[in-house]
């Protein structure tokens, strides 16, 4: 009788023990994909910030006088045409994928709401969207003239 009592005892400190274990582990690893998750939000943010970046200062896209070169501003004739260099050749596309990856880049003038796309290369599914803007010059060589801009940045994570 005293050792069935003791077996008993053995049996329930165990099943004690394991449920405690258990639980422990279900906490620790779901606390673990909380900071997983975070951490792949933090990475896909920056990722998304260095792709605007990467867009922000191309050079095919800067306002250059002679050897000087104006900050924040992008030229408007440079700018269409290499969104329709871009748009139309399969080997230019390629080559800008590998900077840009999955993202859209687009330009919009502020006062006349014209838009233009310079990139684009959705992926047909993808879990979120991180947008970026930065304010930007626009200069349009024909005229003479500055406008304020803004470009935007999607990128597909």
């Amino acid at each position: 009788m005293k050792g069935q009592v003791k077996m008993f005892e053995t049996i329930a400190v165990l099943i004690v023990f394991f449920f405690l274990l258990f639980t422990g582990a279900a906490f620790y690893f779901g606390a673990q994909k909380s900071s997983l998750q975070k951490e792949r939000v933090k990475a896909s943010e920056q990722y998304a910030f260095q792709t605007a970046l990467k867009a922000f200062y191309l050079p095919e896209l800067d306002c250059s006088f002679l050897v000087t070169q104006k900050d924040n501003c992008i030229d408007k004739i440079k700018m269409t045409k290499l969104a329709e260099l871009i748009n139309t050749n399969e080997k230019a596309q390629t080559d800008y994928y590998s900077e840009f990856g999955y993202s859209t880049i687009t330009t919009k003038d502020v006062f006349t709401e014209e838009k233009w796309t310079i990139y684009t290369n959705i992926p047909e599914d993808y879990t979120s969207k991180i947008k970026a803007q930065t304010p930007i010059l626009l200069y349009d060589a024909w005229v003479d003239r500055y406008s304020f801009g803004v470009i935007e940045v999607d990128v597909y994570v």
